[in-house]
């Protein structure tokens, strides 16, 4: 069965989507958040929200930019 867009969206997201900038000198990278996935219901892709504010940020980073999709961990 096909799910639509409201039906995945309307669930908590799987997923949270970082923009990864790396240091200089081996230093720990930054992980900006900016936004969220959902992950289709036969693992077979996702649906990606990105916000404005992480959209933006990736435009001056241009190509250079690294996302990293995570998968969310259960909330104990």
């Amino acid at each position: 069965m096909m799910t639509t867009q409201t039906e995945t969206q309307s669930k908590a997201p799987t997923h949270t989507i970082y923009v990864v900038e790396t240091k200089e000198n081996n230093a720990k990278s930054d992980w900006l958040k900016v936004g969220v996935a959902w992950e289709h219901g036969d693992k077979e892709g996702m649906n990606l929200s990105i916000n404005t504010l992480g959209a933006a940020y990736l435009q001056t980073k241009g190509q250079e930019a690294t996302l990293s999709v995570r998968r969310n961990k259960p909330q104990d």
